[in-house]
């Protein structure tokens, strides 16, 4: 009984720091970290000039009535072809609660803009954000670039394919949202957007044959009108059968019903 009792007394005080530790959060929570990576890159099927440069920013937006805040930049010379990986970590003791944070990318060449993202890409604090995907539209024409050849056929791997039609439905996302879509990357792994959230896995490709999962995503709410992700989605759960023609893929079922279609915004 005498052995019993350091036990007894380790077990009451571990409820009574957790029931302590339970009133002290009610009171505050520490500012979390903000941490986003992802990828930047442009539709246009087109080389950049040489020393081209990538800028991609993290900004404190919150105030209207005042100019963005940066918090970091990172900024890479003379690039090559999209997709162009980035990443950023900012510690808590330079964020604001309740403050918006959004990342935004261009590219110049000798001073002139030639892209920039026209979409704000917003980003929360304590949400690991890791694979973000800015889209770049083209500014003007000052800096000439060599154009791709439009007859070439898209491959099924390392290329951006928009939604543009699930279950005969066709897809086209609204001014300043993000338009759905997803990315077979060649060590394996998808990624891409659903519609409300984004989302990321493995997929196996054996001929014209696709298998994916286990696939994860954030947990956001849809506005109305993107009912579409959960189909899209649920898509992704089983096998397909698909096909390219030209710069459009197609995922069929076995009975080969065409249930999505793609359009190639960017060829690797």
């Amino acid at each position: 009984m005498l052995t019993a009792r350091p036990r007894l007394h380790y077990v009451t005080s571990i409820f009574a720091a957790t029931a302590l530790l339970g009133g002290c959060s009610t009171l505050s929570s520490p500012q979390p970290d903000l941490e986003v990576s992802g990828d930047a890159l442009y539709r246009e099927r087109m080389l950049l000039p040489s020393n081209s440069r990538l800028e991609v920013s993290l900004q404190d937006v919150s105030r209207a009535d005042a100019p963005a805040i940066l918090l970091d930049k990172i900024v890479r010379d003379d690039i090559a072809t999209p997709p162009y990986p980035f990443s950023f970590k900012v510690p808590a003791s330079k964020l604001q609660p309740g403050h918006t944070y959004t990342v935004s990318a261009r590219i110049t060449h000798d001073d002139s803009l030639m892209f920039i993202t026209d979409t704000q890409y917003r980003v929360l604090a304590g949400e690991k954000d890791t694979d973000l995907m800015l889209i770049m539209v083209r500014v003007n024409d000052r800096a000439a670039a060599p154009q791709m050849d439009d007859s070439a056929k898209a491959p099924l791997q390392n290329t951006y394919w928009k939604l543009t039609s699930l279950n005969g439905t066709a897809i086209e996302a609204t001014k300043g949202q993000r338009e759905a879509h997803l990315i077979l990357k060649q060590d394996n792994r998808v990624q891409g957007f659903a519609g409300c959230n984004q989302f990321m896995g493995e997929f196996k490709q054996e001929g014209k044959q696709l298998s994916f999962g286990p696939i994860a995503g954030t947990l956001r709410a849809c506005i109305p009108g993107l009912e579409y992700e959960r189909s899209f989605l649920q898509l992704l759960q089983n096998q397909v059968n698909w096909s390219i023609d030209g710069e459009q893929l197609k995922l069929s079922n076995p009975e080969q019903n065409i249930q999505a279609t793609f359009k190639a915004v960017y060829l690797k």
